[in-house]
């Protein structure tokens, strides 16, 4: 009948002109889930990187990861640029505090420079406390304080730490950076809150790893990553790749206390500088892919006169980013080509490893985000279609064309 086909007609235009078609590109933007799967799941092409050699000594204890009992996590004797990070959870029935102090072995008294002291707030959300203490490495002013260390003595480096109640069950981390300039022992220890750590030194035992073994000294407490060549714009979507052991070999060590070799896989308090030479004259877009699973850290950026510390995730309510999902993406943020971008980042406790960098041109991105609009735009129009049918009561129903398919695989992460 002529009236139901105006009908038909009518309903399909008054439909198709209440759908924003025009303001659906406006909305689809780097951050978009379909943008960033579609990104993780293009044609990568490595950037090639060159690695200078790493400076420093670190000192990871990670092992006993849930202590037991009280007693030394780790110690070594060392000298010079040093770094002791620490991450242990209290698996005792009763407060705990996690100290770290130095031994002279010398005749005279030794100034050491305490240049860096973090730590989190205990707590039982292990993701947020490696979080909270990568954000607090990088946003705080670096200072230099001077610890006397008397001759054949103990002394506390970082007081602060003395006054750290760590509950049962509770997860305590932390990083001192210090010079020094003779040969001591260094120590990470967990003991009773109420107990005066410069006696309680004395008298403690040494604790055994557990079945990780995470835990060692380690040559490299920066390492210093540039591109071999610019990025250039032209090239396509490219990615680095962070802590995989392979492109970006993980920090082989000792675990002095067992004598036997150690691994830190992850690099795990290795702080990384990535410069990045660019080139072209088109805007880059920056991702963050946790290509190991679940993450929860910091990455700073510097370029041009633009600084920042971009947290991941972002979003505070997001215990982790890409928790059982090797594609976990989160857009970091755009800057121009023709420059070099430096980025900072270092592996936090509890975050899996390795992370990749994505860069994409703008050319790409905005096609990528062309195709999905034009996607949503096919499928508003076939529900409008089928609503308009509905309205007119013809038995035929156009279905909008959509791929179950892909949709679930998107619901699910499982992209191949």
């Amino acid at each position: 009948m002529k009236w139901k086909t105006k009908l038909l007609r009518w309903a399909v235009c008054g439909m198709a002109a209440l759908c924003p078609f025009a303001a659906m590109a406006a909305v689809v933007g780097p951050s978009d889930p379909e943008v960033m799967q579609a990104v993780v799941t293009s044609d990568l092409s490595t950037i090639r990187m060159i690695q200078s050699d790493d400076t420093g000594t670190l000192l990871f204890s990670d092992s006993p990861e849930y202590a037991e009992k009280d007693g030394i996590l780790y110690s070594d004797q060392v000298q010079g640029p040093c770094r002791l990070y620490f991450y242990h959870v209290n698996e005792t029935n009763s407060p705990k505090k996690i100290v770290v102090i130095a031994y002279n072995t010398t005749a005279q008294p030794v100034q050491v420079a305490l240049k860096r002291m973090q730590y989190s707030q205990p707590s039982s959300q292990y993701y947020t406390v490696g979080k909270e203490l990568s954000l607090l490495y990088y946003e705080a002013e670096r200072t230099v304080n001077q610890v006397t260390v008397p001759a054949y003595d103990y002394a506390l480096l970082g007081e602060r730490l003395n006054t750290v109640k760590v509950r049962p069950d509770e997860l305590f981390s932390g990083i001192i950076d210090v010079d020094l300039p003779e040969k001591m022992f260094v120590s990470a220890i967990i003991m009773p809150y109420e107990a005066d750590p410069l006696q309680f030194v004395k008298t403690v035992q040494v604790l055994p790893s557990d079945s990780s073994r995470l835990r060692g000294t380690f040559q490299g407490i920066n390492r210093s990553l540039r591109t071999v060549l610019p990025y250039d714009v032209n090239d396509g979507i490219g990615l680095i790749k962070i802590a995989d052991g392979l492109m970006d070999p993980f920090l082989e060590g000792t675990d002095v206390l067992e004598n036997r070799p150690s691994e830190n896989t992850g690099n795990y308090g290795l702080d990384y500088t990535i410069q990045l030479a660019t080139r072209g004259k088109e805007p880059i877009h920056l991702y963050f892919n946790t290509q190991g699973g679940a993450y929860a850290g910091v990455l700073a950026l510097r370029y041009n006169d633009t600084q920042k510390i971009v947290e991941i995730p972002r979003d505070s309510s997001q215990y982790n980013l890409g928790e059982g999902d090797a594609y976990g993406m989160q857009y970091i943020d755009t800057f121009p080509a023709g420059g070099t971008v430096t980025m900072r980042l270092m592996p936090p406790g509890a975050a899996n490893l390795p992370v990749r960098l994505i860069l994409v041109p703008d050319h790409q991105e905005k096609k990528i985000i062309a195709d999905i609009v034009q996607q949503r735009q096919e499928e508003a129009a076939a529900l409008a279609r089928a609503k308009a049918a509905q309205m007119a009561g013809t038995t035929t129903v156009p279905q909008a064309k959509t791929d179950t398919g892909k949709k679930k695989r998107l619901l699910l992460g499982d992209w191949q």
